[in-house]
């Protein structure tokens, strides 16, 4: 497969949301031709004055452009967006690569790669970590799971996403599952630290204090280290990954753990955890609420003296 250098290659993007958006900006910024679809038309349209073009349809998207990435909720979307009655591999020319970057189920990946590989198409599961601060860096986490040629191929367009990526493994199924992996340890992180502050706060240490020792030694974790300096002392709660999202994670995560005979209390546990979020705050309320949650239960607000 040739290589999809920028300046020559035109890329379709579709799923222009808290992820997509960035991404497409970057990928304008990094010299390609960028043309991009959501069912939220207002969203797309946000980005013209980025250069990036809006389709009209997943049909007029996939005449268009040389490779197709999407960034969406599940693997239903993916699949319907993918191989649908009007999926985009009704209309792409044999030989082009479609990229999975969303947080798809692996086994429906390969399923789904193997259907499009009977049309003559490719494609590769490549989901990132980073959240929306990596979007708008371009310092996301890049894993991308696929035979190596067509990776490597792809590599420019990653290279302009992200900082550190990694390709894991010929199947192209892989990348999700180091995924689903990735986040059940970034959900447990923020849980853990989520209880440790409050319980910090209770036994009378200070917030700001507590976390500076944490991220000094050996307590530091993704959520100490970010998500509590830029999001949770402030009571911000908006670090861009909702409630909904992580619980379909963590869900895909424990059956995942079941169907191959692996025992995973923590997993489980977080995964009831962001249960009781999503139903006290919702779907789409930002993950960092959840701090609320231990709060309540422990009669304790990190921000305030000890009770």
């Amino acid at each position: 497969m040739k290589t999809l250098e920028p300046g020559s290659v035109t890329v379709g993007f579709v799923g222009i949301g808290k992820m997509g958006t960035p991404m497409s900006k970057n990928l304008r910024r990094g010299d390609y031709a960028v043309v991009a679809y959501d069912t939220r038309p207002d969203n797309v349209e946000a980005l013209r004055d980025d250069g990036v073009q809006g389709a009209e349809s997943l049909a007029d998207l996939a005449r268009r452009v040389d490779v197709v990435i999407t960034m969406l909720p599940d693997s239903d979307v993916v699949d319907a967006v993918v191989d649908g009655p009007d999926g985009i591999s009704t209309q792409l020319d044999k030989g082009k690569l479609i990229i999975d970057m969303s947080s798809s189920y692996p086994t429906r990946t390969r399923t789904l790669a193997s259907r499009v590989k009977d049309k003559g198409l490719h494609l590769i599961g490549a989901p990132v970590s980073g959240g929306v601060v990596g979007a708008e860096a371009a310092t996301l986490a890049i894993m991308p799971g696929g035979p190596k040629e067509i990776v490597n191929a792809a590599m420019p367009i990653f290279e302009t996403l992200g900082k550190t990526i990694v390709h894991i493994d010929e199947a192209p199924e892989s990348g999700h599952a180091m995924k689903c992996v990735n986040n059940f340890l970034s959900a447990t992180a923020l849980l853990s630290s989520m209880e440790a502050m409050v319980l910090a706060t209770k036994l009378g240490l200070e917030p700001e204090k507590a976390l500076k020792v944490l991220n000094g030694g050996s307590g530091m974790n993704s959520a100490t280290k970010d998500k509590w300096p830029r999001f949770l002392l402030p009571r911000d709660f908006t670090c861009g990954f909702s409630t909904g999202l992580m619980h379909k994670d963590l869900s895909m995560g424990s059956d995942l753990a079941r169907e191959n005979g692996v025992t995973a209390f923590y997993l489980n546990h977080a995964r009831q955890i962001y249960g009781l979020g999503l139903q006290k705050y919702g779907p789409d309320s930002d993950q960092t609420e959840l701090l609320q949650m231990f709060e309540e239960w422990s009669g304790q607000q990190v921000s305030e003296p000890p009770a």
